[in-house]
């Protein structure tokens, strides 16, 4: 064996080629240097060969450039790495799991042979555009401004994996990293939220108290793509962040409705009347998503007026009807159901009216979009919300299924 390394390349790799498989090829290249130099790049093709270049995976790892630079001169492909939860999001896959030579490289510092990999350009071997995602998510979360410029400029996609709700764009990962530095550069590099994120970037904004990535978000053209912010706006009785998106051009008489009833139902008595003075509707019926006495879930149809009632907001009540509010056909039965004896009284003078049927957020909606014409302002929330979730319960009501049998299917369909 001694002078095994003293034969010509081409019997050596006649001999390697019969050997049964790459434990043996790697352990003839160990036998001395000069083995190990004819031999080794006849290994790094078996293994692309024969094992879809998996030796990529521990050369990125470990930052071995000329390892990776050996198999890709052998013809791996580090696309054949990509992660179907990496084109498409799937929640119960973790990052840890997903062996993607570029995210490997990142993760263990390894940037020059990130940078060899990114630079790959040959047909059947270039990394793909979910791969620099992956790899531009991670530079984001680390708040590496660095590798987040180097994603950018190999064109990383900024939209989401997807359109799984759920699946975050680049903006999305920025807020919930509450990273307000880099969100400009996203933005200069044309980042905009995904089409179906919920909640997009500036309701998690909005939900993680961080006005000034709200403002600066604004600012640049980003709108909500549904109203639970503003319900959540709502909810912290916050009239300086609600005023300043209608300073931007929302239109509360459009889209105020879902957060006027969260209002009520959490009893913010300024929120109410400020909403109300600004567009939204008080006349109309509201779905609440809540449980019944047994934990089962349950929708109930009420008016504003049933909904202070059902919550005991007799503040809100007297609100209401001094606004020139009528209660809803049924709001005294609920008052009397619930022995609420404030509001009995109230509503006792109107036990002998003619009560009329108060129309759903749902159909005013519709005849409103109808209706409407164009006001010059370009703020419009797509999916708007026609029933509230119950925020006195202690965990989020199980939500109803929708056509196909799956509980999301409904909320996707009308967009809450």
């Amino acid at each position: 064996m001694a002078q095994l390394d003293q034969l010509p390349i081409e019997v050596l790799l006649f001999i390697a080629e019969y050997l049964p498989g790459q434990r043996d090829i790697d352990a003839l290249t160990q036998v001395n240097r000069n083995l190990y130099h004819h031999l080794h790049f006849f290994l790094c093709r078996y293994n692309v060969e024969h094992h879809q270049g998996s030796a990529l995976i521990w050369a990125a790892k470990k930052g071995h450039i000329r390892l990776a630079t050996k198999l890709l001169n052998a013809g791996a492909n580090i696309a054949h790495f990509e992660s179907p939860a990496e084109t498409n999001h799937d929640r119960n896959t973790r990052l840890s799991e997903i062996e993607n030579p570029l995210l490997l490289a990142a993760q263990g510092g390894h940037i020059a042979i990130l940078k060899s990999m990114l630079s790959e350009t040959r047909p059947g071997q270039a990394c793909s555009p979910a791969q620099l995602r992956t790899v531009l998510h991670l530079a984001i979360r680390a708040r590496d401004s660095e590798l987040v410029e180097l994603m950018i400029h190999q064109k990383a996609p900024l939209d989401p994996a997807g359109e799984e709700r759920e699946a975050l764009s680049a903006l999305g990962v920025a807020v919930v990293s509450r990273d307000e530095s880099i969100i400009p550069r996203l933005l200069n590099a044309g980042a905009r939220p995904g089409q179906h994120e919920e909640p997009c970037p500036i309701a998690r904004a909005i939900e993680t108290d961080q006005p000034q990535v709200v403002k600066l978000l604004l600012e640049h053209g980003i709108r909500l793509n549904s109203d639970t912010g503003l319900c959540f706006i709502a909810s912290r009785n916050d009239k300086i962040l609600l005023q300043c998106f209608i300073d931007y051009g929302l239109d509360l008489s459009m889209d105020g409705h879902a957060a006027l009833f969260t209002a009520i139902m959490d009893g913010q008595y300024e929120m109410v009347e400020f909403l109300i003075e600004e567009g939204a509707n008080p006349h109309l019926e509201c779905e609440l998503w809540t449980h019944d006495e047994n934990g089962f879930f349950e929708t109930l149809f009420y008016s504003s007026i049933g909904f202070a009632i059902h919550f005991r907001r007799l503040q809100i009540l007297r609100l209401l009807l001094a606004k020139g509010v009528l209660p809803g056909q049924g709001d005294l039965c609920l008052a009397v159901k619930k022995e609420f004896e404030e509001a009995v009284a109230l509503l006792s003078k109107f036990s002998n009216q003619d009560l009329p049927q108060k129309e759903t957020i749902e159909n005013y909606l519709l005849w409103q979009q109808i209706n409407r014409q164009d006001n010059g302002l370009d703020f419009e929330i797509p999916r708007k919300s026609w029933f509230v979730f119950d925020s006195t319960l202690p965990q989020e009501p199980k939500k109803p299924a929708g056509p196909s049998g799956c509980e999301c299917d409904i909320l996707v369909q009308y967009g809450y």
